[in-house]
């Protein structure tokens, strides 16, 4: 009867093992697949910018305000770390890394509409 119920004993504890080790293997798989994305602003010649890193490596250098015509930079850090906020969500969301117009006005972003003109 000892040996029946050591041997019962054994087999559950091979088994909780084993599966303890599959869900750690399963979840350190899934931390793998993730990325660590953040924005940090660069000051430049025409204003301020942002970087997106991925995994601390530069991802996207943005210099100046996307989707505005010529090459002018952000008027204030506060304003570069918003755009590259949203580009970081529109990442999140699957959809392309891309600014509007429409963006940089729901944003309140200022820019002058007649540089490089």
């Amino acid at each position: 009867m000892i040996k029946k119920n050591k041997k019962w004993l054994t087999v559950t504890l091979v088994l909780l093992v084993a599966g303890a080790l599959f869900l750690f293997v399963r979840n350190q798989n899934k931390l793998s697949d993730q990325v660590y994305v953040e924005v940090k602003s660069v000051q430049g010649p025409l204003g301020w910018g942002y970087n997106i890193l991925t995994d601390g490596k530069i991802y996207i250098h943005q210099e100046f305000i996307p989707a505005v015509p010529g090459k002018q930079g952000f008027k204030t850090e506060e304003d570069a770390l918003k755009v590259g906020r949203k580009v970081i969500s529109k990442i999140g969301q699957k959809e392309l890394p891309s600014i509007t117009v429409a963006d940089l006005k729901e944003m309140g972003i200022g820019y002058d509409s007649l540089a490089g003109r």
